[in-house]
């Protein structure tokens, strides 16, 4: 007999003895052979059946956790519309009650996108020539002075802002009321022209229309002095002025007369 043999005999003795030795129930007592030959199958069905009910939690849990993710989701998205409605709210009361304090009101219009022309820096309202626009009207939102009314439509209207260079207005310091000309540099900020140096200005004085242009009201908020340059100066100071409102944050404006 080959020792190949000799192994497999072994192999099938030893088999045999675990499968006597499992035969045994608590009692003592034996099983039947045919129970003794079944054992790995059940043991088999049992480790499947344990290995399907773990997957079967997993699945489950996952369907939950991802059904949970949903719901926080849009209970996000609820919360954000939310704050969006209140912060809407809170602009409109404001321009509400300049309504009702400002005899010059003439309407008030929803910001709906940004100027077409390249070279103007304007935005564009969903009111026009039908809510009583007209061209040269000063816009304002409750913090001052936002621009003019560059362009009037039957149903939209074009304003020019603050900031652009073809803008213009005339201004006086609050504090020393002293009158000048504000214009649009491009940029953050406008200057203030033809201030002598001899005239004392102090940086954070409040800026404000003079009305002497025939364009504005009198007394509009326009913005604070930011800089003010007097050295190498010949006839007029560099003063910059930080408007008190923002183009980049317009949402809704008021036109006047």
């Amino acid at each position: 007999m080959s020792k190949g043999k000799k192994r497999l005999i072994i192999l099938a003795s030893l088999l045999l003895l675990s499968l006597a030795a499992m035969s045994y129930q608590r009692g003592g007592k034996p099983s039947s052979f045919f129970e003794v030959l079944s054992w790995p199958s059940y043991l088999l069905n049992k480790i499947t059946s344990e290995a399907g009910t773990t997957l079967s939690r997993a699945c489950r849990a996952f369907d939950e956790n991802r059904k949970l993710r949903r719901d926080v989701t849009q209970l996000l998205l609820e919360r954000q519309q939310y704050r969006e409605i209140i912060e809407e709210n809170k602009r409109l009361k404001e321009l509400l009650s300049l309504k009702e304090r400002e005899p010059r009101f003439v309407a008030a219009a929803e910001v709906i996108g940004r100027g077409y022309d390249s070279l103007l820096t304007t935005i564009v309202l969903d009111k026009g020539r039908k809510s009583g626009i007209e061209r040269g009207m000063a816009v304002v939102t409750m913090k001052g002075l936002v621009g003019k009314v560059h362009a009037v439509r039957d149903d939209y209207s074009d304003v020019l802002l603050l900031k652009d260079v073809n803008f213009s207005a005339a201004v006086r310091l609050q504090y020393s009321r002293r009158e000048g000309i504000l214009s649009g540099t491009g940029y953050g900020y406008c200057a203030l022209k033809y201030i002598p140096p001899e005239e004392a200005v102090m940086k954070g004085e409040v800026v404000v229309t003079s009305g002497l242009d025939g364009l504005f009201p009198p007394g509009l908020p326009v913005g604070i002095v930011g800089r003010v340059k007097k050295e190498k100066i010949e006839f007029f100071q560099h003063i910059e002025v930080v408007p008190f409102q923002s183009g980049e944050k317009l949402e809704e404006v008021v036109i006047l007369k």
